[in-house]
């Protein structure tokens, strides 16, 4: 999905010849996140002010997305910032699951991996019923961002 999301905003809205360095900066980002989450959810405790910090950065990457694509290197830091905080996403969300209900541990995880996946199926296919309805490509950030603002407050 990112890829194909990556691909055709970066072909219609800006000058950029190749997508893959850009993929590359979001899977970094993306393993950066995965190994850190859990340190950072032990030393802070606190999963729900994580969840509401990895939305509002999530936020700040969609929104300057389109402000900062045609400068090289900082075009790389929202793409970054994307993938680290959608795969730091899932962990805290599970801490704080698996803390209500502990007898029923494995089937909460389950359906929230599930609903991450429905979450995200879904995002697609608005976001593409948004396009087919006249928004274009270079204003997919800053709704997504709106979206995700939207949760946070």
């Amino acid at each position: 999905m990112v890829q194909a999301a990556s691909l055709f905003f970066f072909k219609t809205t800006a000058s950029v010849p190749k997508v893959t360095p850009y993929l590359w900066a979001w899977g970094i980002g993306g393993v950066i996140g995965n190994l850190s989450i859990g340190t950072l959810i032990d030393r802070i405790g606190r999963p729900s002010w994580i969840i509401g910090g990895i939305l509002a950065l999530l936020a700040l990457a969609m929104f300057s997305l389109p402000l900062v694509l045609g400068i090289t290197f900082l075009a790389f830091l929202p793409f970054m910032v994307w993938g680290a905080m959608g795969w730091a996403s899932l962990a805290p969300q599970q801490h704080v699951l698996l803390q209500l209900q502990p007898e029923h541990g494995p089937a909460v995880v389950v359906l929230n991996s599930s609903a991450n996946y429905l979450g995200g199926s879904m995002g697609s296919a608005l976001g593409g019923i948004v396009m087919v309805g006249g928004l274009t490509p270079s204003y997919l950030p800053i709704a997504s961002g709106c979206i995700v603002s939207r949760r946070v407050l």
